[in-house]
């Protein structure tokens, strides 16, 4: 492969819905970086409670604008930042919350040669977030619920993830935990993942990208109370499907579709239903 096709790919690898994170092996070139700004809706009245049970729910409402970025510190160390720099939640009855989600930096070293990268990276995750945002319920006046934007606690994620460009395609697999610790001396349950990824480039502007991630947790939920938005037990399995365009040759756009199952992970502690994310980013060579 030669090195305008792997920069093409190190631009398009990250190309990812914010919580759909891409976990490649590749690292970026030194000095060079990508940047990218999008906005998710989510919509659903599914849930899945802490036992697996489906549950036909008030509709609960997220939207997002999430920034992305990564920048080469060497060609084999990488740092990356994931910030929700808005969120908005809310049931169908009750007001809307706002606030910042949690902050994520993470520092990814690719470890062998560009032909088969293998990487692994470290990624605290700062709670930055609204952990507590009460919602005024609009029938009963006086009637809270909370709808937090982050989950309240510290928790480091740790990926392995390895990758091979094919030509016009790619593959990628990767497994991941999730050290989780307390919010307000409840401890929440460790979580891990794995999954794969599949790139394709038709033409030489897009990009056809698949993925699909199993979570699950090391246990049940201790605290009922922690609620789904603080994801304690959570398990799932996520699919994505994303095309992006290269419009300039440092500008692009992306569009995503996501949605969850059970056919690896089954449904727990999760509200189940598509999300739908437009990007814009930027990157240098």
């Amino acid at each position: 492969m030669n090195v305008k096709v792997f920069l093409y790919l190190m631009g398009i690898w990250t190309l990812c819905c914010t919580g759909v994170q891409a976990q490649s092996g590749w690292s970026r070139v030194r000095q060079s970086w990508y940047a990218k700004l999008d906005a998710s809706v989510f919509r659903s009245s599914t849930y899945y409670n802490p036992d697996g049970e489906k549950v036909n729910s008030a509709e609960f409402r997220q939207n997002a604008i999430n920034l992305y970025g990564e920048y080469g510190c060497t060609d084999r160390l990488t740092a990356i930042i994931s910030w929700p720099l808005l969120r908005t939640n809310a049931f169908e009855r009750t007001e809307t919350v706002y606030g910042t989600g949690d902050l994520r930096l993470e520092a990814k070293y690719r470890f062998t040669g560009n032909a088969w990268p293998v990487s692994i990276s470290i990624a605290p995750e700062i709670p930055t977030g609204r952990a507590n945002a009460m919602a005024e319920n609009m029938d009963f006046p006086g009637n809270f619920i909370n709808l937090p934007t982050g989950d309240g606690e510290f928790n480091v994620w740790a990926t392995l993830a390895a990758s091979k460009s094919l030509g016009q395609t790619y593959v990628s697999a990767f497994t991941a935990y999730d050290f989780r610790t307390a919010y307000e001396g409840m401890a929440f349950q460790d979580l891990y993942q794995f999954g794969a990824e599949f790139g394709w480039n038709p033409v030489k502007p897009v990009w056809i990208i698949g993925k699909a991630r199993a979570q699950y947790s090391t246990g049940d939920s201790e605290h009922a109370e922690l609620g789904f938005l603080r994801g304690d037990a959570s398990e799932f399995t996520q699919y994505t499907l994303e095309a992006s365009w290269q419009v300039t040759p440092r500008w692009g756009a992306s569009f995503c579709f996501s949605n969850m199952d059970d056919f690896v992970a089954p449904l727990q502690n999760v509200y189940a239903a598509p999300t739908y994310t437009l990007g814009v980013f930027y990157k240098t060579d």
